[in-house]
């Protein structure tokens, strides 16, 4: 077991666009699923998590995508721990296609309670046996990112369908969903579906109960500030470039 994880696969069919592009939460289910492997090594993933009634949950990430992959391209996932801290978990990921660098992301991680969904801290058993690997962070500052919604009214407002495959098994609607909700609404709105760069707050969770949510953006300082929300409940917030 090593401090830093490597995942290859294969860009498949059903993780492309029309334009046999790779989707922008399928970079990111590709993330989620490196990190869960890494952790699962270390007796800190999904199912010891819930197990212990226990789990992370992601809260920040900042990303950069040189270029989107093609249908059938071969990747290489790199991931690993960049520390923890109390309650928090910071997490750095590496994309490569070959020997080309396409993708570079940090993340932040907050564990919590199943039952209650409050903050605890991460137990020493864990904190201590789980490997860190300092340096060549992506975002350094991913901790005290600020975001800030786009003003109201936005300029464009999109109304986009939650979809039953988008719960996952900790009974919420997946982070990579958002990414999807994003995709939807920027593509509607005639701006470009596939950011260079990404900066997101997951504020709070989408229950199953609900049936869509509406996606609200607005261009400022060349880039463009988005929210997805349902009336006064906000669920993440971030901007796109």
């Amino acid at each position: 077991m090593n401090d830093t994880l490597n995942l290859e696969v294969a860009v498949s069919y059903w993780d492309v666009d029309r334009d046999e592009r790779m989707l922008l939460p399928a970079v990111f289910k590709l993330l989620q699923e490196a990190a869960i492997k890494h952790a699962d090594q270390f007796d800190a993933g999904a199912r010891a998590m819930v197990a212990r009634g226990e789990t992370w949950v992601l809260h920040r990430l900042a990303a950069g995508i040189r270029r989107y992959p093609e249908y059938e391209e071969t990747l290489r996932v790199e991931t690993w721990s960049s520390g923890i801290r109390g309650f928090k978990g910071f997490r750095d990921f590496r994309v490569y296609c070959g020997e080309e660098l396409i993708a570079s992301a940090s993340s932040l991680w907050l564990y919590v309670t199943l039952k209650t969904r409050s903050l605890t801290r991460v137990p020493e058993t864990i904190a201590q046996a789980f490997p860190t690997r300092t340096g060549a962070v992506f975002h350094p500052d991913i901790d005290r990112l600020k975001i800030e919604p786009p003003t109201t009214p936005a300029p464009h407002q999109e109304r986009v369908s939650i979809r039953y495959s988008d719960v996952d098994g900790n009974g919420h609607v997946n982070n990579t969903a958002y990414l999807g909700y994003l995709q939807t609404a920027l593509s509607r709105a005639g701006l470009p579906p596939r950011p260079n760069h990404l900066e997101i707050q997951f504020v709070k969770e989408i229950t199953p109960a609900l049936d869509a949510v509406a996606v609200c953006l607005a261009t400022r300082d060349g880039a463009t500030a988005f929210s997805v929300a349902n009336g006064p409940d906000l669920f993440a917030q971030g901007r796109v470039w």
